[in-house]
């Protein structure tokens, strides 16, 4: 198993453990993987993740509740560069409500979710 990706399964598993139903990791590259998190209430998480020379340069977490609708999506894409926390911006609801992200880590995303699931 890519050793970043172990690394980013037991930062799931520490952070989201009681929320948690099943991860599926459907793709596995070099410098890339996809994970997907099904959590108890039925929601899911969808991880993209790329690195370079092993740091993280891009990643896209989309939250999205049992009918496939957009919760949270968290991302880094070098766009709506307006926002104060360019490139770091989430998608609240829908893809067109962009706003500015206090969560700019892996960590900091899943933590946010974890606080919303209470």
């Amino acid at each position: 198993m890519h050793p970043l990706l172990e690394d980013r399964l037991a930062s799931i598993w520490s952070i989201l453990a009681e929320n948690v139903a099943d991860i599926t990791v459907p793709r596995v590259d070099y410098n890339a993987f996809k994970i997907k998190v099904t959590l108890t209430d039925d929601s899911t998480i969808r991880i993209n993740e790329q690195y370079y020379h092993n740091i993280l340069e891009g990643y896209a977490y989309y939250w999205l509740n049992s009918d496939n609708n957009l919760i949270i999506g968290w991302d880094n894409a070098l766009h709506h560069s307006h926002l104060p926390s360019f490139p770091h911006h989430k998608h609240v609801a829908s893809q067109k409500n962009v706003q500015p992200s206090a969560e700019t880590t892996p960590e900091d995303i899943l933590s946010a979710i974890r606080n919303h699931l209470g």
